[in-house]
């Protein structure tokens, strides 16, 4: 593959190198490596588009909801995130139950006894190698979340994805689907999957990055959710770009289980149709408290 540097990028683009420069760190060039102070990128790489044509498919008055803030900070400081707690058997058993639901959502039913089996290193038989490999590399994705406090952007969440077919779909992981979001932001206005992530990135680095932890992981997950930009896991994917916002937070992954579906689903609905993720952030951080109350109890 044939490369290119940021001046030559920006006389075929018709952009500035400094708004080059901008845009690779922003992970919204693909393909774009940095290589010490300088960025080196595909030659073939489509320019990115112009965010001004973003905005107009931008959410309209998002009302995120209110986090107790206090609440959390004490759960921090009584728990820290530390090596300590990720390898220990309670935090496997919250990632276990959260995988296994949302494995089901994604239509894949998977024993508690054969996850644990499967985590644990151990052959189950009777299951496909793609359950085994499912489990193991959203287990891996999730650890390297917590060692990581960079902040989002799309290239990231796309290697991300790559990594969590890894051995499953190994050529076209990194692909959005075709067509447009499950669930557009204006009736009769939608937008094609990469335009929507791009905007959804667009809205996280000049806003939603800033807000309380909670917060910004809410809105990246709902709207995760409300594009839908891959078709195979689409609920394990959203979910860990969830627990990658809240990780790089010090904040646990919520425990997520079958009793809360209907509850999530129905504050789900209301966050993409009216715009008022206050139910959804409120569901989210109960069961980020039910994570800290497991580890705590143990």
């Amino acid at each position: 593959m044939k490369y290119i540097d940021v001046k030559e990028a920006a006389a075929k683009w018709g952009i500035s190198d400094r708004r080059i420069r901008i845009l690779c760190a922003e992970g919204r060039i693909d393909g774009a490596i940095k290589l010490g102070w300088s960025w080196t990128i595909p030659s073939d790489t489509p320019k990115p588009r112009d965010g001004r044509v973003l905005r107009r498919f931008k959410a309209l008055d998002i009302r995120p909801g209110t986090v107790d803030v206090d609440a959390l900070r004490r759960l921090m400081e009584r728990t820290p995130l530390d090596r300590s707690l990720l390898e220990s058997s309670a935090f496997a058993g919250i990632l276990r139950q959260s995988f296994r639901v949302l494995l089901e959502l994604d239509g894949m039913v998977v024993s508690d006894k054969d996850a644990k089996a499967i985590l644990s290193g151990r052959l189950v038989p009777h299951l496909p190698l793609e359950s085994h490999l499912i489990l193991v590399n959203a287990r891996s994705v999730l650890f390297s979340l917590a060692a990581s406090h960079e902040k989002w952007t799309e290239s990231d969440a796309r290697r991300m994805h790559a990594r969590l077919l890894q051995g499953i779909d190994d050529l076209d992981a990194e692909e959005y689907r075709s067509g447009f979001a499950v669930y557009p932001v204006r009736e009769g206005d939608n937008a094609a999957v990469p335009v929507q992530m791009e905007t959804l990135f667009l809205q996280y680095e000049n806003s939603w990055r800033s807000f309380q932890g909670i917060t910004s992981a809410v809105l990246l997950y709902a709207s995760i959710l409300r594009v839908r930009p891959y078709e195979e896991y689409p609920a394990l994917f959203a979910y860990l770009m969830l627990c990658g916002e809240l990780l790089r937070n010090g904040i646990l992954p919520p425990l997520l289980d079958k009793e809360g579906g209907d509850e999530a689903k129905a504050a789900f609905s209301l966050a993409v149709k009216r715009g008022n993720y206050g139910d959804f952030s409120h569901f989210i951080e109960r069961r980020i408290h039910d994570s800290y109350k497991v580890i705590q109890d143990v």
